[in-house]
This record gives structure tokens, C-alpha cells and sequence, in this order.
């Protein structure tokens, strides 16, 4: 049948039998294809495709006027080519739900997450923008993530890795899914699945053939109606989307009103506006595990409004009705300056939106029968972030309160929590004296305070970026505290944002163009940072004005996301080709690398040891560079260095990593600086991909595993001293975990006789560090993924709710 003319009709199924009866009508101007003809139907719903060799279904591109119960239908060798529709109401504004690179055969918490946020939030569709992976992947993806299942459509992109070995690659995937490359419409938006031109296996088709459908499709619809393009990877990173057909003939798609791009493959979140085109690409990494540059398990929300305009928003999954009251802390809670407490919550669910939150202060008599019917008490809580919700409250001469919360779910469901605390008047206007300029304290991340703390800590404020926190650990300088924010839905409330280290009160917000994702430095009494899109602001700390900005020129994927250094007077920053030395104090350019270039998204904050600069490279090898002239002295990627996900630390003249080996064994190394040769190692039996340095004692050696916590080892011989066991991570950042791992990101930080540290679970430990006991702790209710920043009397740390605590030593 390759070839042959390809006759049928689209009628109105009124009666929903599947069958044209006599009454029913022919659909005019309906939309078909053989995979490379498009055309509309005539007058009475008829359509004839020419057909072409590579013919192997009959696809009805549903308008959004009208629903198919079956919209594609393999070739055969006789009869006609029916397709019955049922009329719906076109929308003015729609929904969906992208999801990628699941690359999974087995079911999980996700699913159930995803399948309760369909019902509840009923988006129009969903759609997998590929990496299925593999033929079990793909076959439980058919029987599990379907229209049946999620009770809305469901959309498939053909991925790198669901190219497998048959006739022609994508066999397979046609076989579960129907065809590769495929258009629909909802709104007033034209939607259009791309397939991936290469990947494991050969595919059948060619970009000329997928070109010519393209023109084809384009010559079919209006050349303004809006378009909104998904494909397993990012056609540019430049500012114009053009599909090159052949060396000679290439399709701008921005002229045909294209609006965004979707994309998965790099198991990154970013968002980006490309110049002026307009045209904006959301590249979503997996709901299923971490990504490849920690990116958190999650989907992307997409809403579409009339004209095609696009924003989004990310539900990150596995979080299963998580309540949580951050502030007070343990049973205490002090007056700020206006005579008001600070009340925070941290609450979040994966299967449905917290609409609002509300409280309720009772006094010495609690919540009780009779207190409970006093209504007026309750008030609502502010939103400041998609987990984090805030309010003030002035207290009155009582000596103890009862906090009550509630937060209602979008599903019906209701969050309770409470807790009883006391007021205390705390002098909070003393000014800090702070210089913590890198991470963990210096350029080497050595991460050694003298100073001792008394136990317990107590929280004195906590505040809100108005966005989440990813690695970006507090830096302070004198009596000033920062921290930045990013947002993967719309690059919007991406700040760094300064505080009064003492009292918590903002000084100063300044927008970046996109996420701040990690590691800020101080220098010249400027805050430096660089963001995904590789621009580097420098921020004038007592004023919050920008000094100077650099574009790196990144222009690549994966985003930026490692963190810088500085010496104080000079600035590392950028990654590859971007990588270089920058004056501090103005952004001029001293040196940039020249010596590689490439490599996946790389969480490691770099490090400076004496004058060698160390930067990694995820899936490839660490690098040392000359820090004044930027020249390679060498690199290595064997023995596990490839694979390496933490930061490198520098202590009595070595280097000392962790790296992850195998998934079940691994490995700290100490290396010479200068030539990168090995001097020993052993086997840690951890799990080493959490973004952590490795701390060095005289006699101990103590790091941070991506699981299952935190463990010392004798420096001399290797042999394990004591494990701490971390609670289960509430999401999942390093790459591919997704099963219940006990996680760290953080740097621990030794504190005269203790290490401090947050972890994935919510909760921030202080341990004895000869023994590994546990000394104290609190929860907080939202993963940390910084390392504290650590003064006189307190100590920083940042959650990735969006919140930045300040905790002092015991003063009660």
C-alpha cells in the first residue's frame, strides 16, 4: 500500500457508536495527513490523500472544536478512512501538563501524584516530550500514562532513546503511540509534535521528509494562528527557530506566529525568551528522578490564553500532603521590632494546589471545644511562594499561645498542624559583624569555624525571596545577608535579595534576568552572581544598586548552574568555552578558557587552591586551571572523576573529592594540586552524588553522602568511625534517585566542636563530630539544599521553599 491513494471522511457522530449513520453529517475543513500531505476535508467531510512511500497511518489533526475517539488509523489494504468526532466548546484559555524523560517501566508515587492533579486541576491535555526509553518503557507507558488512566489526552514525543531496533527505529514507538510527528489544536493555538531526527537506532524517516510535512502543515493553517511546538530537544539556542530542511531550504518558524518550544532530553528546568523573536522555550528534566544537573523531580503547567501567550509553573512530585509550621520554632517565638512574631508555614502537596491557608493564635487555654467556635480568630495567611505562606501577629501580655493552621487543597482536602509556643523580647538590633564571602567560609571550602555556638539554637527571623532556593548558600558581609531565587515556570521572580542580618528586615531586591541557581561570592564589598543565561551581575551591597554586568555569552544548553569563586579580588564564573576570570571590581575580562568546552549541567562550586582554579565537568572530568593566566595544567576523568558530582575541597596542600564510583560504593580521593595524580583513596560504601565537599580534620575526614547521611572516616586509614543516618529526601535532586535515598546537597560546616548542616528531609542537624551524635535538630518542612553561613553568634542557612532563616546559639 506504500504510495496509494488514501480515501476517507470525518463525520459527526451524534449518536457516539463509532459508525456513520445516514442522519449524520460530513466535517468540512477538518485536517488529515499520511505523514506528509496535509489537507482539509471538503464540503461533506471528504478527504483524498495522494499517499506517499512511507505512508503507514491516517492521522485526523483534531480542531478544537471537536473531539475523535480515534484519531489516527493504520494503512490497510482496502476501504475508506473513517473518523468519527463529537462537537466540544472551544476554549479560550487552556491548560496542560508537560511531562519528559521519564525513562522508567515501573510505577512510583509520581504516577498516582500526576493521575490526581489530572482530576483534580483538569488540565486539556498532557504531553510527554519524549524518552519513554526503551521498549518495557514504552510498553508501560501504553498501559499506564493513557487517556484511560488520566482521564484527559495524552500526547507523545518520539525521544533519543525511543529509537530502537527494528525495521526503522521509531517501529516501536508507532506500534504503542501511533505516529511520531502529528499537529492538534486547542484554543486558539495550533499544537505540533516534532520527532527527534537521531537517536539510539536509525529512524525511517529523514529531515527532508519531516521538512516536507512541515511545509506541508504550515500551507494548511492559518500563517497567524498561534503555534506551539513540542520536541525531545531545543531546535537553537539563538534567537531565531529555523528548521533547516536541507543545506539550502530552511522554514523560520517566528514567522508563522510560533509562540514556544517545549522540549525535554537534558534532564534540566529552564526557561528562556529568545531576543526578539518573542519565542520562548520551557525545558522540563523528569517527574520520575533527579536531573542531570539536580534539576528537582517535577512537571511544568503550561497555561495558554487567546492569543497564544504562554506562562507556567512547576509541581515538583513526591511531596504527599507535607504541612509544616517553620516559625515559631521549638515552642518559642521572639518579638521583632514592630512587636509582632513572624509566623511562617511551609505546606505542599504533588496532586493538587494549595489554594489558601489560614490561622488561628489561642491563648493560655489553647484550642479547645469551646474555643473552637471562635471564628473570628481566624485570618488568612499571604502566599509567598509556591510552598511558603507568612503572617504577622501582635501579641498581647499572655504568657503562652496555641498556633493552629489549616491549609485547603484544591482537591477538598484539608492540612492541619499546631503547635504551642511562648514570646520572648530578644535585642535583635545589634548589628553582625559577618564575612562569609564564599562557600563554606573560604575560596578553598574548607569549611572550619573556631568559634563555638551553646546549644540549643533558636530561630530569630525568618523571610521569604518570593521564590524558591536552590544552592545558593548565604553569604554575609558586615551586617548584610543574601541570597538569590529562581523560577523555572517563567524566569520572573528570579532576585537577589539583601537583609539586615540581625533583624531580618529586607534592604534591598534586585531582578536577574533568569535563575540565580546557585553559589553567590563577595568582593569589593560587591555580591557577584551569575544566572542560568550566563549574565553576571555585580551588586553593590549597601545599596542594592548594580555596579557592573557581563553577558558570558553562554549561549548553550545546559543552563548555568554551577557556582563561582572569588579570591576577593578576582571572580571565577562561567562554563566551557564561557568559563573566565573577571575583575571584581569592574567585570573586565582578565583570562577565558580556551582548553574545553561542552558537558551536561555541573551543581560543583568551583574552588581555588593557592593559584590552581578547579571546575568540573558532570559526565566528563575535573579541570585545574592557572588562576592568573587561565592555562590548563590538567585534567582527569578515570577513576570515577567523570562522574562526580561534589564540590572539590582543599586542605593541607591536597585536594580532597568524593566521587560516587558505583551507585552503591563510594569514593574520596586526595589529590596533588599540581599535577592531579592520586596520592590515596578509599571506598566510602555511601552513595557521593550530592553537590557536598568533603570535610578534613587532622584525624577525621567527614562527608556528605547523596545516602544514606553524613559519615567520619580515620584520615590515616579509611576505616568508617561513625554514620549518621539522614531521614528520607522530601524530593529528589541528585541525578537518577528516585528510591527514598537519604540525601545531602550541603556542605556539613564544623562549628568549634559540632557540624551543622541541612538536608533533603526538611530538617537542619547539629552533630557531635567525634561520636556522630545528634545533638539537636529541627524541621523545617521543605528540602535544603544550602550550606549555612556561619557569624559570631548565629548561623544562615536557606530553604528551597524560598525561605532564609537566622539562627542564634542559646541565649535563654
Amino acid at each position: 500500500m506504500a504510495g496509494a491513494q488514501l480515501k476517507g471522511y470525518v463525520f459527526h457522530d451524534k449518536n457516539g457508536n463509532g459508525a456513520r449513520d445516514i442522519e449524520e453529517q460530513g466535517i468540512s475543513d477538518a485536517v488529515v495527513s499520511d505523514g506528509f500531505h496535509v489537507i482539509r476535508t471538503d464540503k461533506k467531510g471528504r478527504f483524498n490523500l495522494p499517499g506517499w512511500e512511507k505512508q503507514r497511518f491516517v492521522t485526523l489533526y483534531t480542531g478544537a472544536g471537536f473531539s475523535c475517539m480515534e484519531r489516527y488509523l493504520p494503512i490497510c489494504e482496502e476501504g475508506e478512512y473513517a473518523f468519527a468526532v463529537t462537537p466540544k466548546k472551544t476554549k479560550q484559555q487552556v491548560s496542560f501538563v508537560q511531562i519528559s524523560d521519564t525513562e522508567t517501566f515501573e510505577h512510583r508515587d509520581w504516577l498516582d501524584q500526576l493521575k490526581q492533579y489530572s482530576q483534580v486541576h483538569k488540565p486539556d491535555f498532557i504531553v510527554h516530550t519524549g524518552d519513554i526509553c526503551y521498549r518495557s518503557g514504552m510498553v508501560w507507558h501504553s498501559e499506564n500514562v493513557t487517556e484511560v488512566q488520566m482521564g484527559v489526552p495524552v500526547y507523545y514525543c518520539l525521544g533519543n532513546h525511543d529509537l530502537v531496533k527494528g525495521d526503522y527505529g521509531e517501529q516501536f514507538f508507532e506500534q504503542c503511540f501511533g505516529p511520531a510527528w502529528y499537529a492538534f489544536e486547542e484554543g486558539n493555538t495550533l499544537y505540533v509534535v516534532t520527532p527527534m531526527m537521531g537517536g539510539d537506532y536509525k529512524p525511517g524517516f529523514t529531515r527532508p521528509e519531516i521538512g516536507g510535512w512541515l511545509k506541508n502543515l504550515l500551507n494548511v493553517y492559518d500563517r497567524n494562528q498561534p503555534k506551539v511546538f513540542f520536541n525531545h530537544d531545543l531546535l537553537t539556542d539563538g534567537d531565531s527557530f529555523r528548521f533547516k530542511i536541507d543545506g539550502k531550504e530552511s522554514i523560520v518558524l517566528e514567522g508563522f506566529n510560533l509562540k514556544a518550544w517545549l522540549y525535554g532530553h537534558w534532564h534540566e528546568n529552564m526557561v528562556k525568551k529568545h531576543g526578539d523573536s518573542g519565542v520562548i522555550s520551557y525545558g522540563t528534566s523528569t517527574l520520575v528522578k533527579g536531573g542531570i544537573d539536580h534539576s528537582p523531580s517535577g512537571f511544568r503547567v503550561i497555561n495558554v490564553d487567546k492569543e497564544g501567550n504562554t506562562d507556567s509553573h512547576f509541581r515538583w512530585t513526591y511531596l504527599n500532603r507535607q504541612i509544616e509550621i517553620a516559625s515559631p520554632q521549638k515552642g518559642k517565638a521572639i518579638l521583632n521590632s514592630q512587636g509582632e512574631i513572624e509566623i511562617s508555614v511551609n505546606t505542599y502537596h504533588s496532586g493538587a494546589e494549595v489554594d489558601s491557608v489560614k490561622y488561628g493564635i489561642w491563648g493560655e487555654s489553647g484550642f479547645n471545644w469551646n474555643s473552637a467556635l471562635e471564628a473570628n480568630r481566624w485570618k488568612k495567611m499571604i502566599k509567598n511562594s509556591d510552598w511558603n505562606w507568612s503572617a504577622s501577629y501582635k501579641t498581647n501580655d499572655q504568657k503562652q499561645y496555641e498556633l493552629v493552621v489549616d491549609a485547603y487543597l484544591r482537591s477538598g482536602e484539608i492540612l492541619h498542624a499546631k503547635k504551642k509556643f511562648a514570646v520572648h523580647k530578644e535585642d535583635i538590633d545589634e548589628p553582625v559583624e559577618g564575612n562569609w564571602y564564599n562557600l563554606a567560609g573560604n575560596m578553598a571550602h574548607d569549611p572550619l569555624v573556631k568559634k563555638d555556638h551553646k546549644l540549643p539554637y533558636q530561630l530569630i527571623w525568618s523571610a521569604n525571596v518570593g521564590s524558591n532556593i536552590f544552592m545558593s548558600s548565604p553569604v554575609v558581609h558586615k551586617n548584610f545577608v543574601m541570597t538569590s531565587s529562581f523560577d523555572d515556570g517563567n524566569a520572573e521572580k528570579c532576585h537577589i535579595v539583601c537583609w539586615d542580618a540581625a533583624t531580618g528586615k529586607e534592604q534591598w531586591k534586585y531582578n536577574t534576568l533568569n535563575g540565580v541557581k546557585n553559589q553567590m561570592v563577595i568582593a569589593e564589598g560587591l555580591v557577584i552572581a551569575t544566572d542560568m543565561q550566563g549574565m553576571t551581575y555585580a551588586i553593590d551591597i549597601e545599596t542594592g544598586k548594580l555596579h557592573w554586568k557581563r553577558d558570558l555569552q553562554l549561549n548553550r544548553l545546559p543552563g548555568f548552574v554551577t557556582g563561582i569563586v572569588t579570591d576577593g579580588k578576582v571572580v571565577y564564573t562561567g562554563f566551557g568555552k564561557s568559563l573566565c576570570a573577571l575583575n571584581a571590581a569592574t567585570g573586565e575580562i582578565i583570562w577565558k578558557n580556551e582548553a574545553w568546552n561542552g558537558g551536561e549541567g555541573t551543581t560543583p562550586t568551583m574552588t581555588i587552591a593557592d593559584d590552581v582554579l578547579v571546575v568540573s565537568k558532570h559526565w566528563s572530568a575535573i579541570f585545574a586551571h592557572d588562576t592568573k593566566t587561565g592555562k590548563l595544567l590538567w585534567s582527569r576523568g578515570d577513576d570515577g572523576l567523570r562522574f562526580r558530582d561534589g564540590v572539590v575541597g582543599y586542605r593541607d596542600g591536597s585536594l580532597w573529592l568524593a566521587e560516587r564510583k558505583t551507585f552503591e560504593k563510594g569514593k574520596v580521593h586526595q589529590l596533588e594540586l599540581k599535577t592531579g595524580k592520586t596520592i590515596r583513596s578509599f571506598l566510602t560504601g555511601m552513595q557521593n552524588t550530592g553537590t557536598s565537599a568533603p570535610v578534613v580534620l587532622e584525624e577525621l575526614i567527614i562527608v556528605a553522602g547523596s545516602h544514606p547521611g553524613v559519615a567520619a572516616f580515620d584520615r590515616a586509614s579509611g576505616e568508617k568511625k561513625w554514620q549518621f543516618e539522614v531521614d528520607a529526601a522530601m524530593i529528589y535532586t541528585p541525578s537518577y534517585f528516585c528510591d527514598r535515598e537519604q540525601s545531602l546537597e550541603s556542605t556539613p560546616v564544623v562549628v568549634g566542636d559540632k557540624i551543622v548542616f541541612g538536608a533533603m528531609d526538611g530538617n537542619i542537624y547539629v552533630l557531635d563530630i567525634d561520636t556522630g551524635k545528634l545533638l539537636w535538630k529541627t524541621k523545617l518542612g521543605a528540602p535544603v539544599l544550602t550550606t549555612v553561613a556561619v557569624t559570631e553568634e548565629c548561623f544562615y542557612i536557606c530553604d528551597f521553599a524560598g525561605n532564609i532563616y537566622c539562627f542564634s546559639e542559646s541565649k535563654f
